[in-house]
């Protein structure tokens, strides 16, 4: 059973880092080229998702920007937009949580707390290095794992919204 936190506003929630992987159903499980062109059609296939389990339109926007980032930074900088390297993307959704997006690279990984705040004074006419203080901004919950090979990005689901489709196991 995950683990149960409070939350600021006093309501039990389920901490995403602590839910077991046979808790969550598997929505989406894909291996991409490192192309730009692999942004988009990996992000419509998770937005997809997201809708089938009720995330409004807000919450479907910051899930694509947030997601586009994520799979930029693997592609572009993990990868270094190499075709013969891959991205391995997957989907996962909970009953309580909401939904989980996994993005790996075989790059070299990458230490998150050595990326510089983008709004600091030096950075901020920068036209990059914003990637990942927008996923952080965005989504409920961003993890890096595997040396910063893999970042997990969660999003909790509306209230009220439910899951029509039923649970989904490969």
């Amino acid at each position: 059973m995950p683990k149960r936190d409070k939350t600021d506003s006093g309501e039990n929630s389920l901490d995403p880092a602590e839910v077991e992987r046979r808790e969550l159903a598997l929505r989406y499980r894909v291996t991409v080229e490192s192309t730009r062109e692999a942004i988009g059609t990996a992000a419509d296939d998770i937005l997809d998702v997201a809708r089938k389990i009720g995330c409004d339109d807000d919450e479907v926007t910051d899930i694509s920007i947030a997601l586009r980032e994520a799979l930029a930074n693997a592609i572009i900088h993990g990868n270094e937009s190499d075709p013969g390297k891959r991205v391995l993307v997957r989907c996962y959704t909970h009953e309580d949580l909401g939904l989980l997006v996994a993005i790996r690279d075989e790059g070299k990984g990458f230490d998150p707390d050595d990326v510089p705040d983008p709004r600091n004074a030096e950075r901020i006419h920068l036209h990059h290095g914003r990637g990942v203080f927008m996923m952080r901004e965005l989504m409920d919950q961003v993890m890096h794992r595997k040396g910063g090979r893999e970042v997990v990005l969660y999003k909790k689901r509306s209230k009220g919204n439910s899951d029509d489709s039923g649970p989904s196991r490969p």
